[in-house]
């Protein structure tokens, strides 16, 4: 991750989650931290799936692309702000607010990306 190449150029940042100071990997930041899975909760219920702790489960939909290019856009824009929140915190000293907050940028983002979809997905998004 980030932190593990800043380590080699001798630039030290701590390997704890910003989010839950527990020790940070990928699978953690996206899928098992308290936060990301307070993020995944509202897709899971809107979507009505299980999106499950591993970016395989994400993946799986992402091969079925027109059919569910809906929920590909909307996690993408989790795993998104997931990522972009945490660098913010660590590299720009952005103070953790709440899980409400990430959601909203979450929200913000997958508009943003909006525009890039057919227009039957715009009315869904």
């Amino acid at each position: 991750m980030t932190r593990d190449n800043l380590r080699k150029r001798h630039i030290i940042k701590p390997l704890d989650c910003v989010y839950c100071l527990e020790q940070e990997s990928r699978s953690h930041l996206f899928f098992k931290c308290i936060v990301a899975r307070h993020l995944w909760v509202p897709v899971e219920n809107f979507f009505s799936i299980q999106i499950g702790s591993s970016f395989e489960s994400v993946a799986r939909f992402w091969i079925a692309n027109k059919k569910c290019s809906v929920l590909n856009t909307v996690s993408s824009a989790v795993l998104w702000c997931l990522w972009k929140y945490r660098n913010a915190m660590i590299f720009s000293n952005t103070s953790w607010i709440s899980v409400p907050q990430v959601l909203r940028l979450i929200r913000n983002t997958v508009r943003n990306w909006a525009i890039l979809s057919s227009e039957s997905d715009k009315d869904k998004l």
